[in-house]
């Protein structure tokens, strides 16, 4: 049986969860196609027997054990989030991507690590201070911005902080040097990160 504090699900798996999340899913898929109706019918198909043989599920679709623990902490989604993007804009998955559930970012209920290979790492009753630990990393790539690779492969462009408040989602940009806010018509800048994550909580 799997440990409710250290539960790993496919990105298979994930999917047939989602399906009980009543929207409350907003995390990617990374090895599937969302927006391929009959690939999304096959992942879900294919996770809900996983979880049948990993004594997760029912054959009848209904979530048990750890992952239903998982999926009453899902709640309305995610309260913060922390992710990598490209100059685009675009999410960059070869880095950290985590997603904070709870009623507030720093009273967290369980944390969600999606890896690009398509796992979903939970925790419930994650360790304290995991928001304070992603901001650190902001303020980091702020200060010295990304290391470049030696091999020449393509490097996130900026991090991505979202906070969930009334009335609706705010979204700060954290690049070497800048932290504005994003998805706005006329972008706030902010001198620190600490400026900017104020004005998440705010």
């Amino acid at each position: 049986m799997a440990n409710v504090n250290g539960l790993a699900l496919t990105d298979d798996e994930a999917a047939a969860v989602a399906v009980h999340a009543n929207g409350a899913w907003r995390t990617p898929l990374p090895t599937v196609d969302e927006s391929d109706e009959a690939d999304l019918a096959l992942a879900i198909l294919r996770g809900r027997r996983s979880l049948v043989i990993r004594e997760l599920g029912q054959p009848d679709g209904t979530i048990t054990g750890a992952a239903a623990e998982v999926l009453a902490k899902l709640g309305a989604g995610p309260c913060a989030a922390f992710m990598l993007v490209d100059a685009d804009g675009n999410w960059f998955p070869a880095g950290p991507t985590v997603y904070l559930y709870g009623p507030a970012p720093d009273h967290v209920d369980m944390s969600h690590v999606v890896a690009p290979a398509g796992v979903h790492y939970f925790r419930v009753t994650p360790p304290p201070r995991q928001w304070f630990a992603l901001t650190e990393l902001a303020e980091a790539v702020f200060e010295d911005g990304f290391t470049t690779a030696e091999d020449g492969a393509k490097q996130p462009a900026a991090v991505l902080l979202s906070v969930l408040r009334q009335p609706g989602l705010r979204i700060v940009r954290v690049a070497h040097g800048q932290a504005s806010t994003a998805a706005s018509r006329e972008p706030v800048v902010f001198g620190s990160v600490a400026q900017a994550v104020d004005w998440l909580l705010t």
